[in-house]
């Protein structure tokens, strides 16, 4: 794990990088409120793919303004990251609180994001159920003061029960200061009152729609002990509500209580490298979709002459996506030792393709992309693929490589739209 900063609006921002193998784009992870970036440190061990988690400004290392707190300045903290660290468009992750920065983030600035996981995160306007007041009553009671460190992680543990373990001490440091009479956390009263008049006033079913990309909700399958009905029904209404406005969205229950992050890590890590995938396809199609104004289709850009002119590398790049879902979905076994022949099948499926047009084309893969996320979220990525041209690699590497072999025709047809008059 390395650490780093950055600067933004005057304000110091701290950071945590994991590095990783794969081709799918990178994690930015986003902590929930009075927390920190070291909450992701149990996921990010089981991570394939490069991973960056901040320290939200008010929390762990980073400065600690006393203003400044709303979603669009904190959605700019994290673009700011994405372009420091050259992330490119990464599957943007949230906690909680954080859940809804993402969603900021990856709902006004679709070109920095891949694609959001919300992990137990708002999924509907907060205010369309109760008054501030309630929330208030609810969410902002006295922060809590300790004598010294071990009171704090006494707390901690207590509270997470069979989850905790000695490797969370630095996560609950993390989260303090010091202050005149023993230990405070980094979020005072105030700001944190700023934060959540803002997730008061968050309405996620505008920005949902927007999302250019694959759409994971994580959720907690238990509520806190005594959690009032109202409040069950409320999440549940949530998701159906979220449903309604993304039916691609892929929705996971994990047996634990909010903080899943630190109850089920390995079981949410699996399903981010699952949705990182899928997303890393559906930016293969978004960025083919950009290039379907003014290219010479006809003009034969692979294969030298009497290769695949620009449309039938594109119906090629389609075709593959397509398939994907059921390369995914075959049961072990299925391919029955057969031989595949990739130039043959490749050949026919372009020959079904070659009257479609461009934007029917590049609309077949963008749904590709969204079976491949439903098909993904029930899959094992370390049993052998069964059928395709990776047939006996492991499923992940298999996608992984159609990840990079997609990517290489896509460049293809870039070069052939940045050559045009």
């Amino acid at each position: 794990m390395a650490e780093g900063w950055l600067v933004r609006a005057g304000v110091r921002l701290h950071y945590f990088e994991w590095g990783g193998e794969g081709e799918e784009p990178a994690l930015l992870l986003l902590h929930g409120l009075s927390s920190n970036a070291r909450i992701w440190e149990r996921v990010a061990a089981h991570l394939r793919g490069r991973a960056v988690a901040l320290d939200q400004r008010g929390h762990g290392r980073s400065d600690r303004p006393s203003d400044g707190y709303g979603s669009d300045e904190l959605a700019e903290d994290a673009a700011q990251l994405i372009r420091h660290l050259g992330l490119e468009r990464p599957l943007v992750v949230g906690h909680s609180w954080g859940a809804a920065i993402a969603l900021q983030l990856a709902g006004t600035r679709p070109d920095l994001a891949s694609g959001v996981a919300l992990v137990d995160g708002p999924l509907a306007a907060v205010s369309s159920e109760m008054t501030w007041e309630e929330m208030a009553r609810r969410m902002q009671p006295p922060l809590p003061t300790y004598r010294d460190l071990d009171e704090a992680v006494s707390t901690v543990r207590d509270a997470l029960g069979e989850a905790w373990g000695e490797d969370l001490v630095p996560f609950v440091e993390a989260g303090l200061v010091r202050s005149p009479t023993g230990w405070a956390p980094t979020l005072t009263a105030a700001v944190r009152e700023q934060i959540l008049r803002q997730l008061y006033r968050f309405r996620p079913e505008e920005l949902l729609p927007k999302v250019a990309g694959p759409i994971l909700v994580a959720a907690a399958g238990r509520l806190w002990p005594g959690a009032p009905p109202a409040m069950v029904d409320w999440r549940r209404r949530s998701v159906d509500a979220m449903r309604e406005l993304r039916a691609d969205a892929r929705v996971r229950y994990y047996d634990s209580s909010h903080d899943i992050p630190l109850i089920r890590p390995q079981e949410l890590a699996a399903d981010l490298d699952r949705t990182a995938l899928a997303a890393g396809l559906w930016s293969v199609a978004r960025e083919a979709r950009a290039l379907t104004r003014g290219l010479d289709w006809d003009r034969h850009i692979h294969g030298g002459e009497g290769g695949w002119n620009a449309r039938e590398l594109l119906a090629h790049l389609s075709s593959t996506q397509a398939a994907l879902p059921a390369v995914v979905s075959a049961p072990a076994g299925e391919g029955g030792g057969r031989s595949f022949d990739p130039d043959r099948w490749n050949a026919g499926q372009v020959r079904r393709r070659r009257d479609r047009s461009p934007e029917d084309l590049v609309e077949e893969m963008l749904e590709g992309s969204r079976q491949l996320q439903a098909a993904l979220m029930d899959a094992d990525l370390d049993c052998p693929a069964a059928i395709g041209p990776y047939a006996g690699q492991p499923l992940r590497t298999a996608l992984e490589r159609m990840l990079q072999h997609q990517r290489g025709h896509l460049a293809e047809l870039k070069a052939a739209a940045s050559a045009r008059p």
